[in-house]
């Protein structure tokens, strides 16, 4: 871990439906100093966005259970809450290509590294924040 990332204040909400993975991916990102919210659903994500809390970055699969998918939570995203970026993961190689157009970066390939994780935040956080001091 670096500096930089024990001190990040930014918000992940990790939304996986196999408790293990998410507890894990969820313990990780704590370890590096990320405040963590948990769900299964895309629509676990929109609640919280919908109730006011700020999210930095969602990580989601591409395909979830429930009435929406990884897809279509990227889209609600990207049109609803410009302040929130996406993470979205594949394991199947055809849902790659669709994701990448929804999220930035592209998709992450199950299985990932956690550290390939933080990378992209950081990578997704220092990009808001350049772009936020050049509007200036």
């Amino acid at each position: 871990m670096t500096e930089a990332t024990r001190k990040s204040s930014a918000t992940i909400m990790v939304l996986e439906p196999d408790i293990l993975a998410r507890m894990a991916i969820s313990e990780y990102l704590r370890g590096c100093g990320f405040k963590v919210v948990e769900g299964v659903r895309a629509e676990d994500a929109l609640t919280v966005l919908r109730s006011g809390m700020a999210i930095d970055v969602v990580l989601a699969e591409v395909r979830m259970a429930g009435e929406l998918d990884g897809l279509e939570l990227a889209k609600q995203i990207r049109d609803g809450y410009p302040g929130t970026d996406i993470i979205l993961t594949v394991g199947v190689g055809n849902a790659a290509d669709r994701a990448a157009k929804l999220c930035n970066e592209g998709p992450l390939k199950k299985p990932f590294h956690p550290r390939e994780l933080v990378t992209r935040i950081q990578l997704l956080r220092e990009r808001r924040r350049t772009a936020s001091t050049s509007s200036e």
